[in-house]
């Protein structure tokens, strides 16, 4: 999974016209009238009416017992980053019992991932069997080139707005938001279901909003929080928090009256008279310094939160108009009593009652909720911000970790009571967080945190391998790898140096955005997590590399990357430079970057390339808690899979699975 970086800066909801009260007024009157008569016709035929029912309901029986379902099962665990060199070692040294058996009885081999190695694109590639240029998905953050801005390369939610006509006359009726997959290829569940086979997906990435499959489907990462982001937290803090500006989250300065402190949860930006103004509904603080606790009340939702301690999911509920509210879940962990610092969750939707399709059936996360709990769904879960910026520490971040993954685990438990037949895809990201921040341990010989959660994977293996049957056919895989992440490299600051990004007189920096960029005299740039795109004449939209230079300065750029020393240890930093047409051809390689940038180990993209900025430095030193990456050449991290048994796979490619899956129903 990539660093969490949002392009965005949120959605908007909007109130609907007030002249839609009359129109409902007519539906419903007219819904009415329909019951009224539908309800005489039952009466006045009553007996023909009961008879009919109850052969349906017996036909319905006898189909049920002669239908045969097919019966061949295939359980397919992702899990996010398992590394095959640690998994190696831990196999090697007896903590993977599990794994050991597959490995044994079954199958067992490293998996090349796909250029680049990131998860929303590797599984994007694994779900439809295809290269990035034939699924269109080739960055968490890609550009439109008419305008350069940013965008999440997942989906998209923008306004749908509904119209009457009357005459020569268009009336809108309503303004809504709608949630689009930006995902240009069909998966293996789209081939499975058009024929009919069961096929069931948990928590998968770029699964938002969720498909209509012959199954259940829950999305995974892509999923926004309600503010329209990836996760926008709340801390709320009697102390001064110096500079805001550059926190994930929304930093609230409170003062206490007393014992009570009077602030509120603030939740998505709604359109009024033309401006969009964060919503926010009132949150009551009562602080009890001798009970070290404080009691919370957001509306009729009263609860004691103790020092240290995570609350359970709440509900709240942000006032759109008169008639519509949009509903969500926070959870809360007090971090300290006097003075006080109180941490929120991103305002996760609703499941009982989600503004977007997060599942299908519509209905089933609500299902799931009644079953197991509310749960978590926004798409990346884990708030690695808050650690990252010290909202929370160390034990309450793995607190919330192992919260997240054991609703997983019940999840998993109540779907595989309904998997019967056909295919089940599960989803799990836990190993890619913990290696994200904590891999600086192992550099400092201390990998026992890492190496705690494979052996939780091994345990929830163990589960699984007591639940299958011998028609299951069982297959683990990661996506990629992992390496250490020592040093940051700027790309657009290398193009400022070599003079193909120029900024504006007097400007050498820039925050993101390309601010500051003069496109009528810069030749490429860089955006994302190692793509560089070439301002070409005709594509972008102040374009000025010609036709007949296109080449010539794409592989001069290329060229002289290649020549990137770190100054500190005179060591290479760029492994590989990838073209375009070496690696990006299909359908949609408009679409693709001209150059993707591999990475040695030990070095990635710099954070403020990811959003379009500049820096002052080329390469620096990370001191980011955020310490570990596979944003490098994916040739250093490679997936890895196991399965129970002897799959017909020779050096393979995580591309060549979904095939395999289709091919064990005679596709």
């Amino acid at each position: 999974m990539i660093a969490y970086l949002d392009p965005g800066a949120g959605f908007t909801f909007f109130k609907e016209p007030l002249f839609l009260l009359p129109i409902l007024g007519g539906i419903i009157y007219f819904f009415l009238l329909l019951f009224k008569i539908t309800w005489r016709f039952i009466l006045k035929f009553r007996l023909i009416f009961i008879l009919a029912v109850i052969l349906l309901v017996i036909g319905g029986i006898i189909v049920l017992k002669g239908e045969k379902q097919p019966q061949k099962k295939v359980l397919i665990l992702g899990i996010d980053a398992m590394d095959p060199e640690i998994t190696k070692y831990l196999l090697d040294s007896g903590k993977l019992p599990n794994f050991m058996a597959l490995k044994e009885k079954g199958y067992y081999s490293k998996l090349k991932t796909v250029i680049p190695a990131e998860s929303c694109v590797v599984w994007t590639c694994f779900a439809t069997g295809a290269q990035p240029a034939d699924c269109g998905i080739f960055d968490f953050i890609m550009r439109d080139p008419q305008t350069y801005v940013p965008y999440l390369g997942l989906n998209e939610v923008v306004p749908d707005v509904k119209f009457i006509k009357i005459g020569k006359f268009k009336i809108p009726i309503s303004k809504k938001l709608k949630a689009r997959n930006l995902v240009k290829k069909e998966s293996f569940w789209n081939s499975l279901s058009n024929s009919d086979i069961p096929v069931s997906v948990y928590f998968h990435p770029n699964t938002f909003p969720a498909e209509k499959i012959y199954g259940n489907m829950i999305s995974g990462m892509g999923v926004p929080d309600l503010y329209g982001t990836m996760g926008r937290f709340l801390f709320y803090s009697e102390n001064e928090m110096g500079d805001k500006k550059d926190s994930r989250g929304k930093i609230i300065r409170v003062n206490k009256k007393g014992n009570i402190i009077k602030t509120f949860i603030y939740g998505p930006k709604i359109e009024t008279k033309g401006r969009a103004e964060e919503s926010k509904i009132p949150l009551d603080i009562t602080v009890d310094t001798v009970r070290n606790n404080i009691e919370l009340k957001l509306a009729k939702d009263n609860f004691i939160l103790q020092k240290g301690e995570w609350s359970s999911f709440h509900r709240v509920a942000f006032k759109i108009n008169a008639f519509r509210y949009i509903k969500g879940i926070v959870k809360f962990y007090l971090k300290s009593v006097e003075p006080l610092e109180l941490y929120c969750s991103p305002v996760n939707i609703d499941p009982l009652n989600p503004i977007f399709p997060i599942s299908h059936p519509k209905k089933y996360s609500a299902k799931l909720a009644k079953d197991v709990g509310f749960y978590h769904t926004q798409g990346m879960p884990h708030d690695t911000w808050a650690f990252v910026e010290g909202k929370l520490d160390e034990k309450a971040f793995l607190q919330h970790v192992d919260d997240i993954l054991g609703e997983k685990v019940k999840i998993f438990n109540k779907a595989f009571e309904k998997f019967h037949s056909g295919v089940m895809f599960f989803y799990i990201d836990t190993l890619d967080i913990v290696q994200h921040l904590f891999w600086r341990q192992m550099k400092e010989n201390n990998s026992q945190r890492i190496y705690d959660y494979y052996v939780k994977m091994d345990q929830i293996l163990a589960n699984i391998l007591a639940k299958i049957d011998k028609n299951t056919t069982l297959i683990v895989l990661s996506d990629h790898g992992f390496k250490s992440f020592d040093y940051t490299v700027d790309l657009n600051h290398w193009l400022y140096e070599h003079g193909y990004l120029v900024m504006k007189e007097g400007i050498n920096t820039s925050d993101g955005f390309f601010e500051g960029v003069d496109w009528n005299k810069t030749q490429a740039y860089a955006l994302g997590f190692g793509s560089i795109y070439i301002n070409k004449f005709g594509r972008e939209k102040f374009g000025i590399v010609m036709n007949e230079d296109y080449k010539k300065i794409k592989m001069e750029i290329k060229d002289k990357l290649l020549e990137m020393v770190n100054p500190d240890s005179k060591e290479s930093a760029i492994s590989k430079v990838y073209t375009n047409d070496e690696v990006f051809s299909g359908t949609y390689e408009y679409l693709a970057p001209d150059l993707y940038v591999g990475f040695y180990p030990g070095y990635r993209v710099s954070w403020q390339t990811a959003l379009g900025g500049l820096s002052d430095d080329l390469i620096k030193p990370n001191t980011k808690l955020w310490s570990g990456t596979h944003l490098i050449d994916p040739e250093f991290v490679p997936g890895v899979i196991f399965s129970n048994q002897k799959l017909h796979l020779n050096n393979p490619e995580i591309v060549d699975i979904a095939p395999l899956i289709t091919n064990m129903y005679q596709f």
